[in-house]
């Protein structure tokens, strides 16, 4: 290629890249801005108070606790459950996507080496030959091509945006997956401690029945006593030895589930009972604003909202005319020797650009699609934000009068307790039957059994309170 032959090449190159730099200042479509939602000054359910405050943690909120056994279960929870795998693996999968989109913004080369050998007819009219013999000759070229879109209207910029708030809201999404998947292991876990709380109150029970039923049929079979007393020590401790297998059910059911969360079988699977003392922090709310920057799922939401916001300049850009940009440069020659010789260099350059001008109202259509797809985003973040307000408020109303509830059943079950003594001294003097012994008896066990309920349903409040704040929590001094 001769000096008068590059410049013209190199100026037409410069020119087409200029003009491009120079239309791709533009973008059509809306800017995004995060929805506006208001957000109340206050909770309306009051804070539970302490001199125990705590603080946001980054990581492992379940420490709170000060179980040792929780946190084990946490762990295995974080490496093995299979619903934070799949989420792992849609970030990933976000992340590729976001990249080919991205890959748009840079030109495609492309090397297009080949190699052909002609023969062409003696007759064929300007074959190039002189002495009335066929053509035959080889062509070797190696070039490269360039292709490369003008994004004259802001459609790949919005492409990238699009893609990237995408990215975004996957990586929230895992967040809430862990979120949850944490919440749900703590969740069952204190379940099963409260069962194995009560187990241990119907077996103490089931003793002290037992002992009943037998001084019970001794003092029938010496006639001291009719046999409806008897009946009616073997009717209670029948009922609690029922109760007893029904826990057993819901235990395994528990740990069962605690397996899968885990990511193991249950059969390989097992958690040793243990009455634990629940140490329970209190969590201040804080403000209802912090929430929106605390929630992963209200973080996913606002960016699906930008990404759906970024697809309405995607559709409003197919408009207007796409503008590209295709070259090619290489070697050209009829053997390998010479081919890599500057007089045998091929260059070629050429913008395109294509209008739309009838599409049967296939765009407006697409920009319409675009648009209410984004109203439902919008509409869909607002009511994540609404929803994770009443999850704070619902947990902070139960935490309340969970904490009236426990110090009611505490009374209940000391006065139960008394009752039961008197009943049992009395039946033991003659004053009562034995069926104001077994009344007392059960009324004594519903008691014990509901304290251990109350307090199992405020370690799960709690759990459910720091799930609604999103998660990360310790516990601190002030």
């Amino acid at each position: 290629m001769s000096e008068q032959t590059v410049k013209p090449f190199l100026v037409a190159i410069t020119a087409l890249c200029a003009s491009g730099l120079l239309l791709s200042g533009c973008t059509v479509g809306p800017n995004y801005q995060r929805p506006a939602v208001p957000a109340p000054p206050a909770y309306q359910e009051p804070a539970p108070s302490s001199n125990q405050a705590a603080v946001p943690s980054p990581v492992a909120w379940w420490e709170v606790f000060h179980d040792p056994k929780l946190n084990d279960l946490e762990a295995q929870a974080e490496k093995a459950n299979r619903d934070i795998g799949i989420a792992v693996a849609h970030v990933d999968q976000s992340d590729a996507a976001r990249r080919s989109v991205r890959s748009n913004v840079y030109p495609t080369v492309a090397a297009q080496p080949s190699v052909s050998r002609t023969r062409e007819a003696q007759q064929r009219p300007n074959n190039g030959n002189t002495n009335g013999l066929a053509a035959t000759y080889n062509d070797i070229q190696l070039p490269l091509t360039m292709s490369f879109e003008i994004d004259a209207w802001g459609r790949v910029r919005r492409m990238v945006q699009s893609a990237t708030a995408a990215e975004q809201a996957t990586q929230d999404d895992l967040r809430f997956v862990k979120l949850t998947v944490a919440a749900s292991v703590a969740t069952d876990y204190y379940q099963l401690r409260e069962t194995d709380a009560e187990v241990t109150i119907i077996e103490e029970t089931e003793k002290d029945l037992q002992r009943g039923y037998d001084i019970t049929d001794d003092q029938f079979r010496r006639g001291l006593i009719s046999e409806l007393a008897v009946k009616q020590a073997q009717t209670l401790l029948d009922q609690t030895r029922a109760q007893l297998d029904g826990l057993h059910i819901q235990r395994d059911q528990l740990e069962h589930a605690i397996a899968v969360l885990a990511g193991q079988t249950a059969e390989r699977f097992h958690i040793s009972p243990d009455v634990v003392l629940m140490d329970l922090p209190h969590i201040p709310p804080g403000l209802p604003s912090d929430l929106l920057e605390r929630r992963p799922d209200v973080a996913s939401a606002e960016r699906s909202a930008a990404s759906a916001s970024a697809q309405i300049g995607v559709a409003k850009a197919a408009y207007f005319p796409q503008f590209s940009l295709t070259g090619l440069a290489g070697y050209e020659s009829s053997n390998s020797i010479s081919l890599l010789n500057w007089q045998n260099s091929i260059a070629s350059l050429m913008g395109s650009a294509v209008a739309p001008i009838f599409t049967g109202g296939r765009l407006r259509a697409n920009i319409d699609q675009a648009q209410a797809t984004y109203r439902q985003s919008v509409l869909q973040y607002e009511k994540t934000v609404l929803v994770a307000y009443g999850d704070v408020e619902d947990q902070l109303a139960a935490i309340h009068y969970l904490a009236h509830q426990s110090q009611s059943e505490t009374s209940a079950v000391s006065d139960a307790k008394r009752a039961s003594e008197i009943a049992l001294h009395q039946y033991q003097a003659g004053l009562v039957s034995y069926l104001d012994v077994v009344v007392a008896q059960q009324t004594l066990l519903a008691n014990e059994q509901a304290a251990t309920q109350v307090n199992g349903a405020e370690a799960v409040s709690t759990v459910a309170l720091i799930r609604a704040l999103g998660g990360g929590w310790k516990t601190s001094t002030p």
